[in-house]
């Protein structure tokens, strides 16, 4: 039997769907550079961890996450601008590969920067790390009875003149384990988490539960940013593609503006603030069908 709970559904309309990328990317640079002046704003009515967070959240971060939102733009103008059909197709892909790039930077700094705003949540995940007890197994066999085989297979190899584990190759390997094992003690510095870590984490901690989009839609942007990587075989995403991931991470970043906490009582709303705010309301009113559905879970039995 299915446990039946009611859920709000958002549905995209045909306005949503059919914008074409130029309008996209306009609103992605609004909404991007919206959510970091308001991050930016209200960091100041966090008190615990003030410290890390204005490490995190500075003035430095939030310009560079700015430019890159307003700079997100330019590929594709470039594209839609060349007229020289001979390299055309050639400077596309160029281009694709400096868009998709940076799609996924924006994303990584997405995410980063609503972790670092609340900070308080994140160092209390056990989400990334190994349990202590695990740790410690593999460090007992690290120092014992494993380090000790491959010892053994080292004085073999060097007896017989046969190819194999050296003594070198043995100090680095137990080496690499035990920084994997020391990573894997701590949670990662927010500003060192690969994208798809932070999205797993986002998946895996339930910060993120939308019907929307899904987890394997925000690692397609990753993959696609790795097309970066020219002399490797990759597979680029189109425009069409790209237009339809923009706006995967527009619904992400609306979603985490209506996750961010309201002005104090005592707080006069900056001009910024509430025309920024109303704007994005409104167009989300264009955007989206709201309707209750049912969401069906398995009982355990």
């Amino acid at each position: 039997m299915g446990v039946k709970t009611m859920v709000l559904l958002k549905g995209r309309t045909d306005a949503f769907n059919n914008m074409p990328c130029e309008e996209t990317l306009t609103w992605i640079e609004k909404i991007s550079c919206h959510m970091a002046n308001e991050i930016d704003f209200l960091k100041k009515y966090e008190s615990e961890n003030a410290e890390v967070i204005g490490e995190l959240l500075n003035k430095e971060t939030i310009n560079r996450f700015k430019g890159l939102a307003l700079s997100l733009k330019f590929p594709y103008g470039n594209y839609k601008n060349y007229v020289d059909p001979h390299t055309q197709e050639m400077l596309e892909q160029g281009l694709l590969v400096q868009s998709w790039s940076s799609l996924g930077s924006l994303l990584e700094s997405t995410l980063q920067m609503f972790l670092a705003f609340y900070y308080r949540f994140y160092i209390k995940s056990e989400w990334y790390k190994w349990e202590k007890e695990a740790i410690n197994q593999i460090t007992d066999e690290l120092t014992g009875s494993f380090k000790e085989n491959l010892e053994d297979i080292v004085k073999q190899n060097e007896a017989n003149g046969e190819k194999g584990i050296t003594n070198a190759i043995k100090k680095s390997f137990i080496t690499k384990a035990k920084e994997i094992l020391k990573q894997k003690s701590d949670l990662p510095k927010i500003e060192r988490i690969t994208l798809s870590d932070l999205i797993d984490f986002y998946f895996n901690e339930k910060i993120l539960e939308s019907n929307e989009y899904g987890k394997e839609n925000l690692q397609k942007i990753r993959d696609y940013r790795n097309a970066i990587h020219t002399f490797q075989k990759r597979v680029i995403g189109s425009w069409d593609d790209y237009n339809n991931y923009l706006k995967d991470v527009i619904m992400l970043t609306i979603d985490i503006l209506y996750r961010l906490p309201d002005l104090p009582d005592e707080e006069c709303l900056p001009d910024w603030y509430y025309a920024g705010k109303t704007e994005i309301i409104m167009q989300e009113k264009k955007w989206f069908d709201y309707r209750l559905g049912l969401n069906i879970e398995q009982a355990n039995l």
